[in-house]
């Protein structure tokens, strides 16, 4: 089971009236996600999926970590450090 972990949250100054949200993937073997909140894709797009090369402590994420951007509308409910699931991953 894949999860993701939230390490930041901002305003897109791209795309106005969305927020960019950046989280990493988790891997945990035997970990019990069914605590953890699902997501719509349909209200979500991502943007970019890469592994750090290199620290990138302004959006919480660590070289090596593999981590996703996410375009999401502002109403999403998601806050930093939340650990989610995306539907159909």
């Amino acid at each position: 089971m894949t999860s993701l972990k939230i390490t930041d949250i901002r305003k897109s100054r791209c795309d106005k009236g969305f927020d960019l949200v950046t989280a990493i993937f988790l891997s945990r073997v035997g970990y019990d996600a069914s605590g953890l909140k699902y997501l719509d894709e349909k209200s979500l797009m991502v943007l970019e999926s890469a592994t750090a090369q290199e620290e990138i402590p302004a959006i919480g994420v660590r070289s090596g970590d593999q981590y996703i951007r996410i375009r999401a509308k502002p109403d999403h409910g998601l806050m930093v450090g939340e650990e989610i699931r995306l539907n159909g991953m």
